[in-house]
């Protein structure tokens, strides 16, 4: 079955919102959260995550390796690691030399995943696509694809993605945050009020 996954937003306007969201996301099966590096600590902000979560994984998409040296991204990822007890993942750019990051990584025991192209080194590629016809799968079985997308615009939208990625070999989708996620992920199928329809004539 497809996973999907949210993209929250980096910076947080209300800590209480925020993490209200990500318990609300997890309860409706979100099967990971993840934070990008763009706004506030991204570390800081999983660590907060992990406290109020006890199953989805906790995402760090990096953007650029050249503000996260080896030595400065092992210990907070270890350190995440150990609050989540085990469900750190981090997704590397595509650009850059990643040997060191990946070694880093990997001794701090975070699942990664590559930007853009797949790389032997890690667990997983995310695509960022418009349609589920540009995803392909990498010659490895192995190797997870989740697919970035953008909201669908109505639950039937929502459903046709579903399907069509999941066709296409996706293991997953990644979602950028919007309030109306939470409901996709508790009712994903479209509405069908026949029963409505039959009983008020």
């Amino acid at each position: 079955m497809l996973k999907v996954a949210a993209r929250l937003p980096a910076a947080i306007d209300d800590v209480g919102e925020y993490l209200a969201d990500v318990t609300a996301l997890e309860a409706a099966g979100a099967d990971s959260i993840w934070v990008d590096d763009t706004a506030l600590d991204p570390w800081v902000i999983l660590g907060a995550v992990a406290a109020v979560t006890h199953r989805a994984g906790l995402g760090c998409q990096l953007t650029s390796l050249a503000r996260w040296s080896p030595s400065r991204l092992g210990p907070p990822a270890a350190a995440l690691q150990t609050l989540s007890r085990g469900r750190t993942v981090v997704g590397l750019p595509r650009r850059g030399n990643h040997a060191d990051h990946v070694a880093a990584l990997r001794a701090a025991g975070a699942r990664i995943f590559t930007v853009g192209a797949p790389d032997a080194s890690g667990d997983g590629v995310i695509l960022t696509v418009e349609s589920a016809d540009q995803l392909h799968r990498p010659a490895s079985t192995l190797t997870e694809v989740w697919a970035a997308i953008a909201i669908p615009p109505d639950r039937e939208a929502w459903t046709q993605a579903l399907n069509a990625y999941e066709a296409a070999g996706a293991t997953g989708l990644i979602v950028g945050w919007n309030a109306r996620l939470v409901d996709l992920l508790r009712n994903p199928e479209p509405d069908d009020r026949a029963d409505l329809l039959m009983s008020t004539g």
